[in-house]
């Protein structure tokens, strides 16, 4: 089943050219995909507009055969953490109970039902005995599974997560893939942009490369070509086969 369907998406800033333009691509239930492309090429705006927060001049985006403004809770956002301000004082508990807001609406408490979903979500990504710490006071990989969870609260099914290994050590890269790993087998869809061309070739079902429109999308093994990586990242980059797998390292011109 398709739980993500996007058709000829072009987006964009007021007063600016198109940031992405002419975007389609499909994702299957628990299918995981990575976004790459290089700096300026639109993956956060794709994000940003598949959430909703930034409007779309042309195309479509449908949810389980939905259009997305009608079932636009179905889609969890895990931003780029460069944009949270880690010195609000708020627990690891409150920032996932925000994942709630939607559901319980304005200035209305929360029931009990909604503080299960939240330890609930807390569980499913190995987080439940920081509830009560202050979301400053964790390592960047443990702040990236709060926001997985805070995305769950939701009751998604469809995780979206805006460079999620920026500034991250390699025991955090691998507790979210981990996360990411459990997430796949209880079939939620993700959607995850990075920079880290070796993990996407490698870790995920599908990979999209991007430079304002879609180049390629498909296998990693279809999609990781010299032809595509130079299509997107131009003569700033060069492909070089690395062992009898047809593995690609980058290195910059």
């Amino acid at each position: 089943m398709e739980a993500l369907i996007v058709e000829n998406l072009t987006a964009g800033y007021p007063k600016l050219p198109l940031a992405i333009d002419d975007v389609s691509f499909t994702l299957a239930e628990g299918e995981r995909a990575a976004l790459i492309g290089p700096n300026g090429a639109g993956k956060s705006t794709l994000l940003k507009t598949l959430v909703g927060l930034i409007p779309h001049q042309g195309g479509c985006i449908s949810l389980h055969g939905y259009d997305c403004s009608l079932s636009h809770t179905l889609l969890g956002y895990v931003p780029q953490q460069e944009s949270i301000d880690w010195n609000f004082p708020v627990t690891v508990q409150d920032v996932v109970m925000m994942g709630r807001t939607r559901k319980i609406g304005w200035l209305r408490w929360a029931g009990r039902s909604d503080q299960a979903i939240v330890q609930q979500a807390l569980e499913r990504v190995g987080m439940a005995s920081f509830r009560h710490r202050q979301i400053g006071q964790l390592s960047g990989g443990q702040k990236r599974r709060v926001f997985i969870a805070r995305a769950l609260a939701q009751e998604t099914d469809v995780l979206l997560l805006d460079e999620p290994f920026n500034g991250v050590d390699v025991t955090a890269q691998e507790e979210i893939m981990s996360t990411l790993d459990k997430l796949r087998d209880e079939g939620i869809t993700v959607l995850l942009a990075t920079h880290d061309l070796n993990l996407a070739a490698t870790q995920f079902d599908k990979l999209l490369i991007l430079n304002k429109r879609l180049i390629a999308c498909g296998k990693p093994d279809e999609t990781f070509t010299p032809e595509n990586l130079h299509a997107a990242y131009g003569g700033r980059m060069s492909v070089i086969h690395h062992n009898n797998h047809d593995d690609f390292v980058l290195v910059a011109d």
